[in-house]
C-alpha cells in the first residue's frame, strides 16, 4: 500500500507533510476536536451556529437535565453532523454516597438509551467525566478508575475524555481510550494564547488536541469563554492545516490506522 492509498484508507484529507507517513502518526499536521460540555443554551444559540459558519463540526457532551427543555433543538444539532455524546443525566460531581451500580444505571445507561433511540445504535459512543470525577466505590484511585473504565466498556462506550493534560499521541489513545486528555478553556487556562500554543504543540508533534468549552457568553467569567475568543479560536482552527473532526470521527480514524498497520 502506497502513501496515498494509506491516507485514503483513513478517510482523511491528504496534507502535504514531507516524507512518508508514519502509520503511528495518522495526522501529518496534527488533529483537533472541539468539545462542549453540559448541553448549555449557549451551545445551541452561539456555538453550533458559529461552527456551521466556519465549516466545522464539534462534539457536544450533553447532560439530560440541561437539554430536556430544548431537546428537539439538540436532535437537530446531532442531525446536522455534530456529535452529541454522553455527559450523564444529572452531572453529579460527588460520587462518594452512591453505589457504582446505581450510578451507571441512573446516570449513564439512560443517556446511552436515549442517544441510541435518537441517533441510532451505530453512532459514535463517547463519554466525558463530569467534573473529571472518577472516584466511585472503594479502593485506591487506580482501582476506582479501573472500575469506571470497566463499566463504561460494558455499556459499549468507546472512549472517555478528561479535562486536563497534553495533546494525545495515537499510541496513548489506543492504550488508554478512557483517559483521553484535553485542555479546558476557562478552567485550565483563560488565555487564548495558551490555547494556540497547545494547538501548536499538537501540530508539531503530530498529535491530537482536544479542547473543552463550557458556557459561551459576552463577558468573561469562571469557566466561560467569550464569544469573541470563541470566534477567534474557530478562525484559527479553520485556517490551520490541522484535521478538525468530532471526537468519535478521530477515534474511527485511529482504529482504521491500526487496521491498516496490522494488515
Amino acid at each position: 500500500m502506497n502513501r496515498r492509498e494509506f491516507i485514503a484508507a483513513l478517510s482523511l484529507p491528504l496534507f502535504g507533510c514531507g516524507g512518508r507517513a508514519d502509520p503511528s502518526e495518522p495526522w501529518p499536521e496534527g488533529a483537533v476536536s472541539l468539545s462542549y460540555d453540559d448541553g448549555l443554551p449557549s451551545h445551541l444559540d452561539i456555538a453550533a451556529p458559529a461552527l456551521t459558519r466556519h465549516g466545522l463540526r464539534g462534539t457536544f457532551f450533553v447532560t439530560w437535565t440541561n437539554i430536556a427543555p430544548r431537546v428537539q433543538d439538540w436532535i437537530a444539532v446531532g442531525r446536522a453532523g455534530h456529535e452529541v455524546a454522553d455527559h450523564t443525566v444529572h452531572h453529579r460531581c460527588d460520587l462518594q454516597d452512591i453505589r457504582a451500580s446505581d450510578y451507571f444505571e441512573r446516570e449513564i445507561a439512560p443517556m446511552e438509551a436515549w442517544l441510541d433511540r435518537t441517533f441510532g445504535p451505530r453512532r459514535d459512543r463517547d463519554f466525558a467525566y463530569p467534573c473529571d470525577v472518577t472516584d466511585i466505590g472503594s479502593g485506591s484511585a487506580t482501582v476506582q478508575m479501573l472500575r469506571f473504565e470497566h463499566r463504561l466498556r460494558r455499556l459499549g462506550l468507546h472512549s472517555a475524555r478528561t479535562s486536563e493534560g497534553e495533546p494525545n499521541a495515537p499510541q496513548w489513545v489506543r492504550q488508554h481510550p478512557y483517559k483521553m486528555q484535553a485542555l479546558a478553556i476557562g478552567y485550565d487556562t483563560r488565555s487564548l494564547d495558551d490555547v494556540f500554543r497547545y494547538l501548536d504543540r499538537a501540530r508539531a508533534r503530530r498529535q491530537w488536541a482536544i479542547l473543552v468549552m463550557h458556557d459561551i457568553a459576552d463577558t468573561p467569567a469562571d469557566g466561560t469563554m467569550t464569544i469573541r475568543d470563541h470566534d477567534l479560536l474557530l478562525d484559527h482552527v479553520a485556517e490551520s492545516r490541522m484535521l478538525c473532526r468530532p471526537i468519535g470521527r478521530v477515534l474511527a480514524g485511529i482504529a482504521k490506522t491500526r487496521a491498516v498497520v496490522s494488515a
